[in-house]
């Protein structure tokens, strides 16, 4: 039962209302502020003191089935680890828990003494109508009001977080060199498309600089040939948004003039075919989009147009991407195209589809020179570029087994279908499995670890797990906020010593740079050697490029499914379809 009295601030403007929270054995009392909107000594509600008031039974309800078996055994007064993985359970599924009417209930009549109040408070200034005697708020989860209750429980702190939103044109101002190895590839490969014709494809290890190398060969062809558009594309956030990063301090050296920096992916808005002399770095969907559109711009666009990079080069075949290349190419007044990658192919055994994509770069490729090395891997392995990998597997008996049906569709099949990939999601001895490697990582000195999971779902149990083990973990994926996702990716690179494990799904196999990453556990079972190739080059940074000695990657062994293991086989499976130079 509550009690309302009204009064006066010390000041005798501010209205206030001291309420009465009548309990079992005692009264409560907590001053409700009506100008600031909050009971208590400061707005919102500790989700951590709110779930420290829950029964086992509330938080086992909030943890959910999948993840209750992951969490270790505790004593019945010991609930630490069920209150921790329903705290990470609610930073990844707030809404879906408190769509729950029971769940919901229980959470608001446990807050603080006033908070209810208070969030009914936040709720009618956003609009909503709600009856003070009301005990239930059941639009909380509501879209439309989502993003008050989430800042009133803290859950949207991370996304809410300041950081600087690059501008979509810019002036660079002018330290950027390149290891001996790297600048080789930058003459051979300007020898090649220099002049503004011609086509070849840069091909060097994840985590051996590729983006850092191709950004000189961008800055001279800026320099030599003024005014000119340089296009760069790529299919994600991640790689567009580490384009434009390295592309600030690369002009801020190598630059001869002011140009424009034009980001054209996700919201980012204004058309870019008033583009005259600069660097356009945009996303693949987008550009076909807007090309789609309004063609006429394209074509202005195209007709400036120096130089076309294509980074992940062996997505460039796909058909709509191969249009909108060839659109680029063939418009302007010269047709030069260069290609990025790590993995020259499309495909672990189809020669077909190899050699159309070495057919479309003219069979030219430019290489890493390492000496009298045959095996460049080897040698940026030697040389301290790149860390030295220690692969293992994760075994594990599975309780989950495909069916006879199922295991010949997966032979057939060129990846794994969301329907299988979901019942290897939900094995319970895989997922305690992979908690236990990472706790073993952990136990063994390493402080960030990325894990590639299944799915989304996935990502987050396992979060949730490691989270009742005390271990920091986050959550990463395409349905991660824009903001929030910057601020968890700028933690996890932070010089913190805490560990911190990055679950992720499909976002960051590409593009994400950072070097302290000395782990990677790859539990997404692929067939595509590019894929896996990717997953694990992002723990790879060698300790001449601000990485480390050496590192792990354990890979989940699912009996019945191909695998890889050899980044050096990796390098060199396409070989056969490439003239070198």
């Amino acid at each position: 039962m509550a009690e309302w009295h009204h009064g006066h601030g010390a000041l005798g403007k501010e209205r206030y209302r001291i309420v009465k929270i009548v309990e079992t054995d005692r009264e409560v009392y907590a001053v409700f502020d009506d100008r600031r909107g909050y009971a208590g000594s400061s707005p919102g509600q500790s989700m951590h003191e709110l779930l420290g008031r829950l029964t086992i039974r509330d938080l086992q309800i909030i943890v959910g089935p999948r993840v209750l078996p992951l969490l270790p055994v505790f004593s019945g007064e010991e609930r630490s680890p069920l209150i921790y993985a329903a705290e990470r359970a609610l930073q990844d599924r707030a809404v879906r828990i408190l769509q729950d009417l029971d769940t919901r209930k229980t959470l608001l009549r446990n807050l603080d003494p006033g908070k209810l109040d208070e969030l009914k408070f936040r709720l009618r200034q956003a609009g909503l109508s709600i009856s003070s005697g009301s005990l239930d708020i059941p639009a909380l989860a509501e879209p439309e009001y989502w993003t008050i209750a989430s800042g009133f429980f803290g859950l949207q702190g991370e996304e809410t977080a300041a950081g600087v939103t690059p501008l979509h044109r810019q002036t660079i101002e002018p330290n950027f060199s390149l290891f001996s190895h790297q600048r080789s590839v930058v003459r051979r490969a300007y020898g090649r498309v220099g002049n503004g014709q011609g086509r070849t494809l840069i091909h060097m290890p994840t985590g051996s600089g590729k983006t850092r190398t191709a950004m000189h060969l961008v800055a001279r062809m800026l320099n030599e040939q003024e005014p000119g558009v340089i296009v760069w594309l790529a299919t994600s956030r991640e790689l567009l948004e580490q384009a434009a990063e390295t592309f600030e301090k690369a002009w801020a050296v190598l630059g001869n003039r002011e140009i424009e920096l034009f980001r054209f992916w996700g919201s980012r808005a204004p058309k870019p075919d008033t583009l005259k002399d600069g660097l356009l770095i945009a996303g693949l969907a987008k550009l076909h989009a807007w090309r789609e559109r309004d063609s006429l711009s394209f074509l202005r666009l195209s007709t400036r147009v120096r130089l076309v990079i294509m980074d992940e080069a062996h997505q460039a075949v796909a058909p709509t991407y191969r249009a909108l290349i060839e659109g680029l190419c063939d418009s302007g007044s010269a047709g030069a195209l260069l290609g990025l990658t790590a993995t020259p192919g499309r495909s672990w055994n189809d020669l077909g589809q190899d050699e159309v994509l070495s057919d479309f770069f003219g069979g030219s490729k430019v290489v890493l020179e390492v000496g009298d090395d045959p095996n460049p891997v080897k040698y940026l392995l030697d040389n301290g570029y790149l860390a030295r990998p220690c692969f293992k597997q994760i075994e594990y008996v599975p309780t989950v087994q495909p069916s006879p049906t199922e295991l010949i569709r997966i032979t057939n099949a060129t990846e794994y279908s969301e329907a299988m990939l979901s019942k290897i999601a939900s094995d319970t001895a895989r997922n305690l499995s992979i908690i236990d490697a990472i706790k073993s990582l952990i136990g063994r000195g390493h402080t960030r670890v990325i894990m590639f999971s299944v799915s989304v779902e996935h990502a987050q149990d396992i979060a949730s797990g490691l989270a009742a083990h005390a271990i920091n973990a986050s959550v990463v994926s395409g349905l991660t906020p824009l903001g929030m996702r910057a601020s968890i990716l700028k933690a996890f690179k932070s010089p913190d010593s805490r560990p911190h494990v990055l679950c992720n799904f499909g976002v960051l196999t590409t593009g994400f740079d950072a070097p302290k990453t000395s782990a990677a556990v790859i539990a997404r079972p692929t067939k595509s050697l590019v894929l896996y190739s990717q997953m694990v080059g992002r723990a790879t940074r060698g300790p001449r490029a601000g990485g480390n000695k050496m590192c792990e990657v354990l890979t989940v062994h699912d009996p019945a499914y191909p695998g890889f293991g050899d980044i050096a086989e990796a390098f060199f499976n396409w070989e056969d379809v490439w003239n070198e130079e």
